[in-house]
């Protein structure tokens, strides 16, 4: 009786190792209602989240290059790309203030960053999404940190100047 049972469990653990590899491997993120603070509060990550309905027009015509994107950014250890959808998770388009779809907006340690206004192709998003890394970065995720790193280098007294 016990073989029966173990055998039959096998295609459920073949089943759910897969499913296991697709999420891990996905470009982009899916975030839901109990995914999306957790994620957005990763230290120093940069999320770039695209807020949709599934039945925007605009919003479709967004999607081919959104997953672009994803697999674009997929080596940058410093952005993800995610997405949102508003239709099944009201209440985190309701705190992240969403009034119209798509609406684009970078978060980072949990915190809305910046929200994105400019041209929807490829390489416009990409640039954006790099630049806001690099300013993350060369800026400090701590402003307490980025204070003592001004003063260490005399930009108080540059700025006066």
């Amino acid at each position: 009786m016990a073989d029966i049972r173990r055998v039959s469990i096998l295609p459920l653990l073949a089943l759910v190792a897969v499913v296991c590899l697709v999420v891990v491997k996905a470009d982009v993120v899916e975030l839901t209602d109990s995914t999306f603070l957790d994620k957005v509060k990763e230290k120093d990550t940069l999320w770039f989240i695209k807020f949709f309905a599934p039945w925007c027009g605009h919003c479709k015509r967004l999607a081919p290059t959104w997953e672009e994107l994803g697999k674009a950014l997929e080596g940058e250890n410093a952005v993800e790309v995610a997405t949102v959808d508003c239709t099944t998770n009201k209440a985190t388009c309701g705190k992240t203030d969403i009034h119209s779809y798509p609406t684009l907006k970078l978060f980072l340690n949990g915190e809305e960053y910046k929200t994105y206004s400019g041209p929807r192709d490829l390489e416009a998003l990409k640039a954006y999404a790099l630049e806001a890394a690099a300013e993350v970065t060369k800026a400090g995720t701590d402003p307490d940190e980025a204070a003592f790193d001004c003063i260490m280098d005399n930009c108080l007294r540059d700025r006066q100047a």
